[in-house]
């Protein structure tokens, strides 16, 4: 073989392995994120302090919309500015443990209408700011249950 050719092929090795090993870490990332049906499920309103169960048709609701939104969930890079304005826990199919986070603007502005979960507690936090359209179904899970809406200060 020429030098020539050795390099080339060299060349093209680098860069196939530097691909390989950039998609190997991104690809996780990449993926849907797979929710389990949830169930037992508590609504807690953080600055209220109350807490409430959610019946049966509010419990099918929050399925719905977790397996409706399976995509764009990104890992959490930064910190929350708060443990979240509304927090969710259920249990999941094999009783371990479920819980997301919402932000509806009250601890901090810049998360409005975000949720931040994990699939199992062994899982990476996954991170989502939604649209009015995504975000109405948690936001008729909260309404009207001690959520006190506040001016702006």
């Amino acid at each position: 073989m020429r030098k020539e050719t050795l390099l080339v092929f060299g060349f093209l090795a680098v860069v196939l392995s530097t691909v390989a090993l950039i998609w190997y870490f991104a690809w996780p990332a990449l993926r849907p994120v797979r929710f389990e049906t949830v169930s037992d499920v508590t609504l807690t309103i953080e600055q209220t302090n109350q807490t409430r169960k959610l019946d049966a048709e509010e419990t099918a609701q929050l399925n719905e919309w977790l397996h409706s939104h399976t995509h764009g969930w990104a890992p959490l890079t930064s910190p929350a500015p708060s443990t979240g304005d509304v927090v969710i826990k259920a249990h999941l199919p094999d009783g371990e443990p479920f819980e997301l986070a919402l932000w509806t603007g009250i601890s901090g502005a810049d998360w409005n209408d975000t949720a931040i979960t994990r699939v199992n507690p062994k899982a990476r936090f996954k991170v989502q700011s939604f649209d009015d359209q995504g975000w109405a179904p948690l936001r008729r899970l909260i309404e009207g249950q001690g959520f006190e809406k506040t001016d702006v200060p």
